[in-house]
């Protein structure tokens, strides 16, 4: 595994590692010489920064521990001050880990020095590896940088020798596996009150197959709660499972289009369903191509099939069991810029043998940065519903209602939530100072 070190004279040396190829690096490298060209005719004393200053845009990673580590550059809080701009987004791979997109964008002095590059994790590996791991990706991808300001010449790369790392292993040239994975779940919780207690548990199976040309998923869950009050006047017992099978198979045809096709099997007390057995061929196209999916993606995604449901009660249209052919379209789109992110959608169904019977559903979530230390935050849905077939005859029980155990009659679903955030004071801030960091709140009001 290669390992890049940093020397900072005269305080000493800054180790920098990065589990990758030589090769990458000589990429990282003649990319930096093809796009630096007016930088490198500079003063570099006078126009460049004598400090990097980096904004990390990345939502789930451990900036304590980053700050704590990366100490040879000023971490700032907005963009608008920033060296270097770091866009960290994530996508997780076919066998279960996660692939981090560094998009890295040069501001001010290093505006046009724009680069990115992939960090993928195992899926087997601890979060102190992952984070590690990140770490040794963020102090590489900042090399390129750090040689246009005056550390280049306390800068040292260094690439140690295999068998530090693990010895001559090698990956094997033929998967056993073939691809596949295979994750078991299984979680609950319990409450106990003296006069109240509840249980809920979920259990199942994920497999998959995720190559370039082929995406598969065969996936058993199980669901079951159970609640139990006692009061003056008697002892309330409730229980409801949501149980099923979900599959699809998905082929690649180009780099905007796909085809495949989902079959499921499903039960639930709350839906009023005994079982139903569905299956829908379908297609999606993207109007980016699919590699591009980490940063933006339009896609429109259409299925058309049928479900055949055994209801475990008489629903209010007086049925049973019904043949339903149904048609489904999804449509959405969702962009990650150094500006912020937006994310809207629509999701609509309707059943064939009565156009009437139909659902939209309108979703989007917009956070913006409006200037610097100051972003919104706005969100929301409204879904129209004219497709409950599935309702039982007769009045919900209080209990059922107010325990949430059975499905009622709607025209709509709405919500909203909205949100600004607002910093001022100092941006260059590297402290770090974790005391009483571990102290909950176990007020009851």
């Amino acid at each position: 595994m290669p390992r890049f070190s940093a020397t900072l004279q005269p305080k000493g040396r800054a180790r920098l590692g990065l589990g990758g190829s030589l090769a990458l690096w000589l990429a990282v490298l003649a990319l930096l010489g093809a796009s630096a060209q007016p930088a490198t005719s500079q003063n570099i004393d006078t126009e460049m920064p004598s400090r990097l200053a980096i904004f990390l845009d990345c939502a789930s990673c451990d900036e304590t521990f980053i700050r704590q580590e990366v100490t040879f550059v000023d971490h700032v809080r907005d963009r608008e001050v920033a060296d270097v701009h770091i866009l960290v987004t994530n996508e997780d791979t076919g066998a279960g880990g996660e692939a981090q997109t560094f998009d890295l964008i040069g501001l001010g002095p290093f505006e046009g020095i724009d680069f990115s590059t992939v960090y993928t994790t195992n899926v087997d590996a601890t979060e102190a590896e992952v984070r590690e791991g990140f770490l040794r990706m963020l102090r590489a991808v900042l090399v390129p940088y750090l040689l246009q300001t005056p550390m280049q010449d306390r800068l040292l790369v260094d690439i140690a020798a295999l068998d530090e790392e693990g010895g001559d292993q090698q990956l094997p040239q033929d998967d056993p596996w073939n691809y596949w994975t295979f994750e078991f779940y299984a979680d609950g919780s319990a409450d106990f009150e003296s006069r109240q207690r509840s249980f809920d548990t979920r259990y199942g199976v994920y497999i998959d197959r995720v190559t370039e040309d082929w995406k598969l998923q065969f996936r058993p869950f199980f669901n079951y709660n159970y609640d139990r009050f006692e009061r003056s006047s008697g002892t309330i017992e409730s229980t409801s499972r949501r149980d099923g099978f979900t599959s699809y198979v998905i082929r690649s045809i180009s780099p905007h289009w796909s085809v495949g096709g989902f079959g499921d099997v499903f039960t639930s007390t709350f839906d009023n369903v005994d079982l139903r057995f569905r299956l829908m061929p379908a297609i999606e196209w993207s109007l980016y191509p699919y590699r591009e999916a980490t940063r933006r993606q339009l896609t429109v995604t259409y299925r058309v099939g049928a479900s055949h449901i055994s209801y475990r009660e008489t629903t209010i249209y007086d049925e049973t069991e019904q043949l339903l052919p149904e048609q489904i379209l999804n449509a959405g789109y969702a962009v990650i810029q150094p500006w912020g992110e937006i994310d809207v959608g629509i999701n609509a169904s309707q059943y064939l043998h009565d156009l009437s019977r139909y659902s939209v559903q309108f979703n989007g979530a917009v956070d913006v940065r409006i200037a610097q230390g100051l972003s919104i935050e706005i969100g929301g849905f409204l879904e129209l519903i004219h497709n409950q077939l599935n309702l039982p005859l007769g009045d919900a029980d209080l209990e059922e209602v107010l325990l949430r155990r059975r499905q009622l009659e709607t025209d709509y679903q709405a919500g909203v939530s909205f949100g600004f955030r607002y910093r001022f004071g100092s941006i260059f801030n590297n402290v770090v100072n974790t005391r009483f960091g571990g102290i909950g709140n176990r007020d009851r009001f």
